[in-house]
């Protein structure tokens, strides 16, 4: 992360953490946003707190669709593992994947871990970052066709958050004026 980004991310940050300090206090006095802007540089200055990392576009007609196709495998997910605890419960069975992520971003690599954490019958038990592998454990999984099933639903995930989320790791850079 170049210089600016970092210093934006920090103070992007700053004041979120200045924002919970004023919803706690329920008022937004001079001595509040003074003590609580205090507090804040005292918190960064104690701890590392890492910078966040930052969107460079979001498109607002993509990210509604993601949420929608989220929805969408959250229903999806729910009946069918309702179906197989309530009329199956002995004959479902499990695997572990690994599954390649393509984004290097680690906005996208949250939203995909939380996505297929939220889901019922998914939930992740191990990330290799340096690799870029996230490995799963998913059921009903009785073959390796419903093992490639739930892979393919990940990288889906991914695929959606990369539209919907234009990020600075995962984007070419911008062309510079000649």
């Amino acid at each position: 992360m170049n210089g600016s980004r970092h210093v934006a991310s920090r103070l992007f940050m700053g004041v979120w953490l200045l924002g919970i300090w004023l919803l706690l206090w329920g008022r937004a006095d001079v001595l509040t946003v003074t003590g609580g802007a205090v507090v804040v540089a005292g918190v960064y200055a104690m701890s590392r707190l890492p910078a966040v990392p930052l969107v460079r576009r979001i498109r607002p007609l993509r990210l509604a669709m993601a949420i929608a196709e989220f929805a969408w495998d959250l229903l999806a997910s729910s009946v069918v593992i309702g179906w197989h605890a309530l009329y199956r419960p002995r004959q479902v069975r499990s695997a572990i994947i690994d599954v390649d992520m393509r984004s290097r971003s680690d906005i996208i690599l949250l939203g995909v871990t939380t996505s297929i954490s939220l889901r019922p019958g998914t939930i992740l038990i191990d990330l290799e970052l340096e690799r870029g592998i996230l490995r799963i454990h998913a059921m009903p999984v009785h073959g390796p066709q419903q093992a490639d099933s739930a892979r393919a639903g990940v990288i889906r995930t991914e695929e959606r958050l990369m539209r919907a989320f234009v990020t600075w790791e995962d984007a070419p850079p911008p062309e510079e004026p000649r």
